[in-house]
């Protein structure tokens, strides 16, 4: 609902009238706005009759004519309630500030009423005649669950002090609900939210979410991980929701609309398994930039800025953390309070970097509006000692590169190491292929780039075989970006021939083979 539209006019009624009580008459499951129990404050009685000014009954005074009453029609007293209440969001566990509460008269639906919650949820509304009302509320987090057309029935019974208590539904509820055409094997964890751009304007086009996360499964030939993906379509408001998401699962996500995209995000689904959220994309400015060894750089420029504090584990504020927004332009040091700024971001919803000796590097995702400044908190951890299980992780990696600098100095192929991909500082996975001979970076559906070779007996192009950390890997259509973030590629090795294949790579598939190595890049 929106702030200057009234409630809907046609609603089931029955008759739950209580007493003192004002109660709702759709259950909690249905509604999506509900009452929880409440005490009624309303004094008992009728309210006393003012006195009529008229003189006491009896006989006239002797010799006098009797004296006829004066006319008067009855005394009509009108009476009124006062409605306290308060509004909580059973999602975030906290009270929903600035909601519009909605009063509908439900015998005239053109009189209607209107609240504000203050920073406590609560709100009063003084002076709202007895009789049955339409409630519903307007604010952004019902449009995020679906819950934007919402209203439930109350009963105002007498005059006096009423509660009124309001409650959006928990998260099971809302998971029952927005994932109920996704299936049984579906409704575990979801993701909702609004598609919202950058400068405020409308959506330009038809919007998508994505969502990969991964996973680990048992097959008779062992543990594989395996990146399933999940797509939502959102409505003309920009609401989604993305289902079949685990529990506790990190994710990595993008929104696309029309030639407007978010960056590639992180998130973390709660426990309960419900993550509001919004993905904010743009359109940015694209700025050439000659970077090391005078190689060209696209970064991306935009109006936004980014002001925030870095601490460490206990809070205290760190000194000389590089902050940036990698391929952007730009990055910021954080001085003796752990504050830091960064000023001519691109709009969108991105993952902001920061690094320190002797902390772990960490990204958290921003919302970055045009013309706008938003903030962030980046809290790092101290490095662990290294154990055993970080021993064991860097041998399979030392064994790793050694085969990929093998197979570098025998040839055969196109080989990119951590400098190189560092060099290029490729925003999109796709990015990293751009200009590797034998390789075609094509355009795709709702801005996935894909990567295409040609194929051996001059069919055309073709999607080839992409090996990731060795294991085939589907890639439908090319579309590299719904694998593998460009930030956690170590290495890669192209093969645009079959002939010159290694044949732990090969696949028949007649259309070459694209290796990636994945892990954190040598720090420079």
């Amino acid at each position: 609902m929106r702030p200057n539209q009234a409630l809907p006019r046609s609603l089931p009624r029955r008759n739950t009238t209580r007493p003192g009580i004002l109660t709702t008459l759709l259950a909690i499951g249905l509604s999506g706005l509900c009452l929880l129990p409440a005490r009624a404050h309303a004094q008992g009685g009728p309210p006393r009759q003012p006195p009529t000014g008229k003189p006491p009954v009896g006989k006239p005074p002797v010799g006098k004519p009797p004296i006829a009453p004066a006319a008067a029609g009855p005394t009509l007293a009108i009476p009124y309630a006062r409605i306290q209440g308060e509004v909580y969001d059973s999602v975030a566990m906290a009270p929903l500030a600035q909601a519009t509460v909605q009063f509908v008269d439900a015998q005239n639906p053109s009189s209607v009423r209107s609240v504000r919650t203050d920073s406590l949820g609560s709100f009063v509304l003084d002076s709202l005649r007895i009789g049955s009302y339409l409630v519903g509320m307007i604010h952004p987090q019902l449009d995020r669950l679906g819950l934007d057309s919402r209203v439930v029935q109350v009963n105002v019974p007498e005059a006096g002090d009423q509660t009124l208590p309001l409650a959006v539904p928990g998260p099971a509820t809302i998971l029952a609900s927005v994932c109920r055409s996704a299936g049984a094997d579906m409704a575990e964890g979801a993701w909702v939210g609004l598609v919202r751009t950058a400068n405020g304007a409308p959506l330009g086009g038809a919007a998508r979410v994505r969502a990969q996360f991964r996973e680990t499964v048992i097959s008779g030939s062992g543990l594989q991980r395996r990146f399933p993906t999940r797509f939502a379509d959102a409505s003309s408001n920009g609401a989604f929701a993305v289902c079949g998401l685990p529990a506790d699962a990190q994710i990595t996500s993008r929104a696309y609309a029309g030639t407007d995209s978010s960056g590639v995000v992180e998130f973390k689904v709660p426990a309960h398994g419900l993550l509001v959220r919004d993905i904010i994309i743009a359109n940015p400015q694209r700025v050439a930039t000659t970077g090391a060894a005078g190689r060209t750089l696209t970064q991306l420029k935009g109006t936004g800025r980014v002001r925030g504090t870095v601490r460490d584990s206990l809070g205290r504020p760190l000194l000389g953390a590089r902050v940036t927004l990698p391929g952007a332009i730009g990055q910021a040091e954080s001085n003796a309070n752990g504050q830091f700024a960064l000023d001519s971001l691109p709009g969108g919803s991105w993952m902001i970097e920061a690094r320190a000796v002797g902390f772990e590097p960490l990204r958290v995702p921003v919302d970055i509006l045009d013309d706008a400044e938003a903030n962030a908190v980046i809290n790092m951890a101290s490095l662990t000692p290294t154990v055993d299980t970080v021993r064991v992780q860097a041998d399979r990696w030392a064994q790793q590169m050694a085969g990929f600098e093998e197979r570098k100095k025998i040839g055969g192929g196109y080989y990119m190491d951590d400098a190189f991909l560092q060099r290029r500082n490729a925003q999109y996975t796709a990015d990293i292929f751009r200009a590797t001979p034998g390789v075609q970076v094509q355009p795709g559906n709702l801005g996935s780039d894909r990567v295409m070779m040609r194929g051996n007996a001059g069919t055309g192009t073709c999607v080839p075989a992409v090996f990731l950390n060795g294991v085939l890997t589907p890639a439908p259509g090319g579309v590299l970006d719904n694998l593998v973030n460009p930030t956690d590629i170590r290495a890669v090795e192209v093969y645009p021939r079959t002939g010159s294949v290694p044949i732990q790579f090969q696949d028949r598939n007649g259309c070459g083979s694209i290796v990636i190595w994945t892990g954190a890049r040598r720090p420079r």
